[in-house]
């Protein structure tokens, strides 16, 4: 059987993986364990090979590639990070027959280098937690989609998550300090249900919002992918939290081995991420 573009970037991921920045392995995990709902959303999209459009905060450029190869429409991936960037370049080359239709672009959300009402529809996903002013974003997003244009974004919101039994005590207090350190950057991980609202004072029109939910019961596997993945993305950010006096180191290593000892504990877990289009007016 022949190989999908979907098994084709999720094997050039992993493959790049161990060449990537320890700084940056996280959200190349994240971009891996998230492409399900990834790839719903985009099969939903009302777009076709005539449009031209971008792909805010691209990172590795997966749903770039994958846009432009579904609807074989023109688009650029936009990120404000360079590095990453370089890497989204690498796994496009992997795919050269969309490679012309794709071009790779360093800039803000906040600040972007297109004509007004230049783009036919922009996607943006998972950015906008991050983002430190996203009501502005969503402004400038405004300015360059054209009349009847389309925005589509898919973020979180943390409520929307369920498990029994509930995580340790001494690990939720580390993701209550994650989420802290997210706060203070700017960020907002209970984004998803204002984005409706704020898309709607800033001139959208909202077609659907549709949560798009993953669940499992499972036996806890501490040496699995997820399992250490869970793990490190907190772990990366340790010096700013220690800095920040939000955790300890003390309170880090009581909390690691307390998740450590939920190892073959039978759990349930759900949880989702909302998906929004909406029609710019």
């Amino acid at each position: 059987m022949a190989m999908t573009l979907a098994d084709h970037l999720d094997l050039s991921m992993k493959t790049l993986y161990p060449e990537v920045a320890s700084d940056y392995q996280w959200l190349l995990l994240q971009t891996l364990y998230t492409g399900s709902s990834r790839r719903s959303g985009i099969a939903r999209l009302p777009i076709d090979s005539s449009y031209r459009g971008l792909d805010i905060g691209c990172g590795f450029g997966v749903m770039t590639i994958e846009i432009a190869a579904a609807f074989g429409c023109t688009i650029e991936g936009v990120d404000n990070d360079q590095v990453i960037l370089d890497y989204a370049k690498a796994l496009a080359s992997s795919v050269p027959q969309i490679g012309s239709r794709i071009k790779w672009v360093h800039a803000a959300v906040e600040h972007l280098p297109y004509h007004t009402q230049s783009q036919d529809f922009v996607s943006a996903r998972f950015i906008f937690q991050h983002t430190i002013n996203p009501q502005t974003a969503l402004q400038e997003l405004w300015r360059v989609i054209r009349p009847q244009g389309l925005l589509y974004i898919e973020d979180i919101d943390e409520q929307l998550m369920l498990q029994y039994p509930e995580p340790p005590p001494a690990w939720q207090h580390v993701l209550n300090a994650f989420s802290a350190l997210q706060r203070k950057r700017g960020g907002d991980r209970q984004i998803g249900r204002k984005l409706p609202v704020w898309l709607t004072q800033a001139g959208f029109q909202i077609q659907w919002v549709n949560p798009v939910w993953q669940s499992a019961t499972y036996r806890v596997n501490s040496d699995s992918a997820d399992f250490q993945w869970e793990i490190r993305r907190i772990q990366d950010q340790l010096p700013e939290l220690y800095d920040a006096a939000l955790l300890t180191s003390d309170q880090w290593n009581t909390g690691v081995n307390a998740l450590l000892d939920t190892h073959s504990r039978w759990t349930f877990a759900s949880n989702a991420s909302l998906q929004i289009l909406a029609l710019r007016n």
